[in-house]
Formats: structure tokens, C-alpha cells, sequence
């Protein structure tokens, strides 16, 4: 893979085992109730794979299509969505660490030919990524 022009990684540790925090969180429609009102919708068009594809949409903006590109079932999943000559990857992973506790990882960059000129754009990630994962967190604890 090509060198990111932004990267950022966050990591929670979560009281759940990672079986019940993998099906969470590739539920695509957990998705829209844990972002709230930042989208409208996220649709996901088949199952939960390696090329299966997807949009969001959020308000006052068109659908964002993504894919997911790589998938370690119940370990980690890599998603893509094309940004103005970049591509902006979303991987999460899942780490048991013990029979109920499991670390989620969140890694988030930007890459392609105008990833240097988006990048200073990343920034607002670096807040709104650990929060992002605090919620996941948390909403998975409540179902276990």
C-alpha cells in the first residue's frame, strides 16, 4: 500500500467478547444509530464481505459510495471511499483479550494522488474517531 499523506489510530477496550462486538459493529444498520444525526443513511448492498460495496449519506450531500476491500472475519475489515482523488480507508480490528474483553482498533488514513492536499482537512478524525469508538464501545457493553 502507498504511503498515507494523514493517519490516525485509536484503540478501546471494551467489556464484551469480540464474537458479540464483530457482529455488532458489521451490522451496517448499528452504523446509522451510532452516528446519529451526522448521516442520513448508510446502506450496504449485499453481505458483509471483501467487495461487497456501500453509501452513506449525510445531509445536504450526495450518497458517498465505499467498499470494503479486506476482511478477516471477526478480526479486522478495511473499507474504502474515494475522496476527491484520494481515498479515504476506514480498518477497524477487533483483539480479544479475554473471554469478555475485546480491544477495537481504529486506524484511519488517507491516500492517492491528492491525499497531501485533502489532508489538513483529516484533522477533525483525531477528535471525532475516539469519541466515535468510546460510543461503540459502550452501545456493545449494554447488549452483553
Amino acid at each position: 500500500m502507498e504511503d498515507a499523506a494523514w493517519e490516525f489510530q485509536h484503540s478501546v477496550e471494551c467489556s464484551a467478547s469480540k464474537s458479540l462486538a464483530w457482529s455488532f459493529w458489521t451490522d451496517v444498520s448499528n452504523w446509522e444509530r451510532l452516528e446519529g444525526k451526522a448521516v442520513e443513511w448508510i446502506k450496504i448492498y449485499g453481505p458483509f464481505a471483501a467487495g461487497t460495496s456501500g453509501e452513506t449519506k449525510m445531509p445536504e450531500q450526495p450518497p458517498q459510495p465505499w467498499i470494503i476491500t479486506q476482511l478477516e472475519p471477526e478480526r479486522s475489515a478495511r473499507i474504502e471511499m474515494p475522496v476527491a482523488g484520494a481515498i479515504f480507508v476506514n480498518e477497524m480490528r477487533m483483539e480479544a483479550l479475554s473471554l469478555q474483553r475485546t480491544r477495537i482498533t481504529q486506524r484511519l488514513s488517507l491516500v492517492g494522488d491528492k491525499a497531501k492536499a485533502l489532508a489538513g482537512a483529516m484533522g477533525m478524525f483525531e477528535t471525532s474517531a475516539p469519541q466515535g469508538l468510546a460510543k461503540l464501545a459502550k452501545t456493545i457493553e449494554e447488549l452483553s
